[in-house]
This record gives C-alpha cells, structure tokens and sequence, in this order.
C-alpha cells in the first residue's frame, strides 16, 4: 500500500490540471520569499568557506610554528616530559588530531601523542582526506633538532559551516512563515475574495441565465480597483444578458407560435396537428381504443371571400374557429389546415355515432348568422369523417379518407356529415376524371349552348333568349350544368368556360342578325366567381368586338349573392357594363339578401322572379303576394320583371295578371339547340300564334 498518495507524479499531474488560486499564491509567495534567500544563503556559504579555510590554514600554521618553538628547548636539552608536556598543549586544539616529534638525526619518532577521542587508523583517514598532515622543523641556534608533525582534522570546518547553514536555514523557514502570516490575510482579502466573488458572480449568469434579484443586489461592487472595475463590468453585462433572454424569450414563443399554430385563427396548424395525432394513435393502439378526425370544409366560403373582400373572409375564419373551439370539448383537438379547410381530432369515443352528434353540432353552429362588415351572411360546412383504425392507421391516408368523405357530403348537397367507406375512393376517382375531361371540352369544342326562349307575357312575341351551357360528352351524351359547373367552380375552369360562354353566345345572336333572324336580346348567366374577375370586362369586350353585335343586345344576368357586399371589382364592374350600355339583369330575385338599396344604386334592366315562387302561385298565397310585390317595386322604378319556371296555363294566366312583363319556361320552350330553336321560331311564325 502506498503510504504516500501526493507523490512527485500526482503533485505535478494536479499542478498541470490546475491548483486552486489560493494554494497557488501560497506557492508564489513561499517561492518568491524562500529563493532569493536560499540562494544568498548558498553564496554566503561558499564565501564563508573559503574564508573559513584561510582562516583555518593560518590557524594551523601558526600552531605549527608555536608548537615547533615550545618543543626546541626541551629536544635540546632532552627533556622528555617537557616534549610530552608540549604536545599535549598542543592536543588541546579542536583541530589538532595527533602530534609527532621526530628525532633529526635518527629520523625516528621520538615521541607521539594521538587525541584520545580518536580511534582512528591516521594513514587511512589522511589518504581519505578526513586529515591534513603539516610538518614543521625545529630549529634552535641555527641547529636542526627534528621535526614536528601534526594531523589536523579536515572536517573542523564543515562542522561549523553546517552549524551556521542549520543557523540560517531556521531564519528563512521563520522569515517565509512571518511573510505569509502578514501576506495571506491581504491577498485574501483584497485578492482572493473578490476574485471568488467574480466567480460566483460569473457561475449565476451561467446558472440562472438572468439572475436573480438577490444575486444582483450580492454583487453590488464599490471597489475602485481593477477587480471591482471587472465586476462592474459583470454586473453590465448580467443586465445585457438578462434583456436578452427576455428578447430571446419572447421571440422563442412567437417562433413557437409560428412554428405550431395558425398566425389567424390562434389554432393549432398541421405541423402541430400531426404529431399529436400520431402520439394519440401510439396510446390508441396500447389502449385498444379507437378516436375519429373530422375533415370540415366552409360551403360557400370563396363566395364571401370574394364578394365581401379577403378581410371579411379572414373575419369568418375567425369566427368559425371560435365556434369550434366553444363546440369542441377540452380532450379534442381542432386544427386549421389551409384555407376554409378544419381538422378535428376526436379523442375518447364509445361508438362511431357519437361521432355524428357532434358533426351535428359543428353543423348547426356554423350555419348561425355571422356579422361581418354590416352584413348578415350565411355559410355551412360538409364534413368527413374517417375512424382509427378502422379507415386508417397512418396520418395522411385517415386524413385523405376524411377529405374524401367530405366530397361525398358535398355531392349529396353540402351542410352535411358523411362517413368515410371504400367506395367514395371509387367516386373521387371518377371526379378527378370527369374534371380532366372537363379540361379537355373547353378546349376541343364538346360545349355547346342552348337557348330558351323568353317571351311578352301579353303578345307572346319572343324578345330574348337566354344561353345556357350544355356539355356533349363523348361517351356519357348531353351533360346538364348541374351536372358539371359545381366541378368547375371547384377545379377553376369556372372562368375559362365562362369566356368560352360569351364569345359563343355573341357569336351566334350575330349569326342569326346576319341571317335575319330576330331573337331579341341575347341573356348570359355570369358566375359569382366570373363577375369578380376583372377580366370579365376584358372577355365582354373581346366578344362585342368579335361578333359586331351592340352592347344593348346583351344582357347579363347575376345573382343576388353577387351583391351581397360589393367589392372595388364587381362596383367597378357594374359602373363599366353601365357605361357600355350592357343590360344587367338580378337573376332569381327574392332568394338571397334582396335589398332595395341596390336596387336604386345599380338600376339593373330588370328583375327575374325565381322559379320557386311561380311555382307555388297557383297554390300559395304567400308566393303570389311575393310576385305582385316584386311586379309592382320594378313598375315603380321602371324595371323589367321576368317570371322563371312557367310550366302551366294557370301559372301564365296568373304572371299576366299580375303585370309580369316576360315570361320563360318549359311551358313557352325548353332550353333548345339552335336549329331546333330556328325549327320552333318557324313553327310560331307559320301557325301564326303570337300568344303561347
């Protein structure tokens, strides 16, 4: 076992990691004060010694001299106990180990006396070098007597230096002691201190970022040295740092909004939205359980949007996310995915018809009146809904069944629910197709127009027709609007059939004029989505100019939720048909928002009675009342008023009573191919019938 734990290697493995900074000083002072002194000290001891030898070596020349005149007078005389007696004297120095006195004649000791302390061999120790050997001759009178030979002790020297170098090594260990004990309490205080309080200054911003009340009132610095200079400047930068966590956390929660939830509505978005649904789908496989999402679309959302402007459609979103969020319960998730399009996932269901209770809810809260810009308007929603796991058991496709789901609401008629099964996959496949298809009419010729008559209600004489659009399918025959426009709302080729529309039905009310002809007027039904276009009026144009025919000849027929709120485009569209001299006709007056103040601002050509009420007049009281109001507010502001749907005798004996001007339905002529129209123009004319 090793008794010494803090070896050479362990001190120098601490000392390159780093020794604390007050173990360190300690050092610095211990070796700043004890070098210079150990190295005088080592100078000091070499000059000592030297002097020390030269003192030596007279010392022992003179005892030698001393020695051989103390001993001439008794070798003269011969007198033994006087030699001896000499050489005793002479033992008596530290220095002197032995003495011989040798006879100068014979050559021989003639007298030798050895320290008695000392047992040692003197021919060894002096080839050692432990002793010196001096001799000295004694003379009397000029006369050699003999010699005088004495061993020193070489060591009498070193003893002493040692004793002087113990001497002071004891005054630097006490002069270093004094120092540190003066030292250490300064540089504690004014040094080791304040650099532990940076310290603990600099770990707080580490630790606590901003750092706390108390923290700062701790490191308040009143010292005017570079260390308080540096606290100071701590402290500073503790305040710059705490500002810009603060920055760094507001941003971090707008980035975390932005990143998860929908800028608008406040809603989760889809980023947010998957993964909680893939965690909820982790917990329904381990649990067993089954959970619902509700793929919800806005019915006649972009009808709105683009009527009342971007920002009231923005007000609706807003609108209907609040409701979904008050419909929803606090375990469900509702989420904005893009557009007018929600997603809800919900959690914790017993059966799947709980799942159509709720859908009714959602269903009957959307479709509550909503404010928005002075307005009333109304929207519903379709929604579909797919079932984990049943439908599917990755995000994307359950989210997929549900929207397909959806379509199968909206072609039932909208502002329902549907479940998702296997074969609405097999109906949007043939949706997807037929708008391909639909591409491919508008581009290759397979639209066609049928015009209906529309006729004097008191003299039957025809004095318009009003072009409806048909599709000649290559396989499926005459395809009907209702068959095919809600399609090209959705896919945006609304527009571009629209154009199509004009430039046709211009073409042919030139056609007929050129050929003598006369059909009166020529009507064009304009989409919600065309008439806020602003290159209807570009398209309009382009068909007067092509065909020749004059802009009075024309008459464009628009719906009332056209005028539900106008926006800069459609008011600037209705100012430019004005100054054209194009007719605008409110097509199926009474249905939607009818408002007498646009009546007045826009003085449209005429009004046309929706269907609805002409056929309830035989009938209904209400309906016929309707009719009579409408007939008489158009007489009032000088307007035309046509009656839709008229398919009896009753119904037209009825409208011509009442003072309705035109009339147009299957009971004057189905919607009618032009040579079939021609054919039906020609029979009237030769039966000579001017009244239907």
């Amino acid at each position: 076992m090793n008794r010494f734990p803090l070896s050479f290697t362990h001190l120098r493995a601490r000392w390159r990691a780093g020794l604390p900074l007050r173990y360190t000083m300690m050092v610095v002072v211990v070796l700043g004060v004890s070098l210079p002194a150990l190295l005088l000290l080592t100078l000091e001891q070499e000059l000592a010694e030297k002097s020390q030898k030269a003192l030596l070596a007279q010392s022992e020349t003179a005892l030698m001299k001393i020695g051989s005149v103390s001993i001439a007078e008794p070798m003269w005389v011969v007198d033994r106990v006087a030699l001896d007696a000499a050489a005793v004297r002479l033992l008596e120095s530290p220095q002197v180990v032995a003495v011989r006195i040798e006879d100068g004649l014979a050559n021989t000791p003639e007298l030798e006396r050895v320290r008695s302390d000392y047992g040692k061999n003197l021919v060894q120790e002096t080839a050692a070098g432990n002793l010196t050997r001096r001799t000295q001759t004694v003379v009397r009178s000029g006369e050699e007597l003999g010699t005088l030979v004495v061993w020193f002790d070489a060591t009498y020297g070193q003893g002493l230096l040692q004793a002087r170098r113990s001497q002071m090594l004891s005054l630097v260990a006490l002069q270093v002691l004094a120092i540190l004990a003066v030292l250490m309490p300064v540089l504690v205080s004014r040094v080791l201190r304040p650099i532990e309080r940076l310290k603990e200054q600099a770990s707080a911003l580490l630790d606590h970022g901003q750092g706390s009340a108390e923290d700062r009132a701790r490191f308040v610095w009143r010292r005017q040295d570079e260390l308080g200079l540096l606290g100071r400047h701590l402290g500073r930068v503790q305040e710059e740092l705490r500002t810009l966590f603060g920055q760094l956390g507001t941003k971090n929660a707008q980035l975390q909004q932005m990143a998860f939830y929908d800028q608008l509505t406040g809603l989760p978005n889809r980023a947010l939205f998957i993964d909680l649904v893939q965690r909820e789908m982790l917990q329904a496989h381990r649990s067993q359980q089954q959970f619902g999402i509700f793929f919800i679309d806005l019915d006649r959302f972009k009808a709105v949007n683009d009527s009342m402007g971007h920002a009231a459609g923005d007000e609706l979103l807003i609108e209907t996310a609040r409701r979904l969020r008050d419909t929803l319960r606090e375990v469900d998730v509702v989420c904005r995915q893009s557009g007018d399009e929600f997603l809800v996932m919900v959690r914790d269901i017993d059966h799947w018809e709980s799942l159509g209770e709720m859908a009714e809810r959602i269903l009957r809260v959307v479709e509550e009146p909503v404010e928005l810009s002075n307005t009333t308007v109304r929207v519903s929603a379709s929604i579909g809904i797919a079932l984990f796991p049943e439908d599917a058991q990755d995000f994307e496709t359950l989210v997929k069944h549900a929207d397909i789901a959806v379509y199968q609401a909206k072609t039932l008629g909208r502002a329902r629910y549907s479940f998702f099964h296997s074969e609405l996959n097999f109906r949007l496949q043939a949706s997807l197709e037929l708008e391909q298809q639909l591409a491919h009419a508008i581009a290759h010729g397979e639209l066609v127009l049928h015009y209906q008559p529309q006729v004097d209600a008191k003299t039957g004489r025809l004095v318009a027709v009003e072009a409806l659009v048909r599709w000649q399918h290559p396989t499926r025959g005459l395809l009907f609007p209702g068959q095919f426009i809600g399609l090209a709302e959705e896919s945006g080729k609304i527009a571009e059939m629209g154009v199509w529309t004009l430039r046709e039905a211009c073409r042919q009310l030139a056609d007929w004029k050129a050929r003598g002809i006369q059909v009166g007027n020529m009507a064009v039904n304009v989409s919600a989505l065309e008439f806020r276009d602003h290159r209807l009026l570009d398209s309009l144009q382009a068909a007067l100019d092509a065909s020749g025919i004059a802009p009075s000849e024309l008459e464009i027929e628009i719906t009332e939720s056209v005028l539900m709120a106008e926006t800069e485009t459609s008011q600037r569209i209705i100012e430019r048909l004005r100054q054209l001299g194009v007719g605008i006709a409110i097509d199926d007056f009474g249905t939607g928002y009818s408002s007498l103040a646009y009546l007045k601002r826009l003085r449209p050509n005429q009004l046309k009675i929706d269907r609805s009420f002409v056929n309830d007049a035989d009938v209904d009281s209400d309906s016929r009342a309707i009719v009579r109001g409408v007939v008489g507010l158009a007489d009032a502001l000088g307007l035309n008023v046509v009656a839709e749907g008229v398919e009896t005798v009753e119904q037209q004996a009825f409208l011509r009573e009442s003072g309705c001007h035109t009339l147009q339905g299957f009971y004057i002529a189905r919607p009618l191919a032009v040579e079939a129209l021609e054919a039906w123009m020609a029979s009237r004319h030769d039966n000579k019938e001017t009244v239907p």
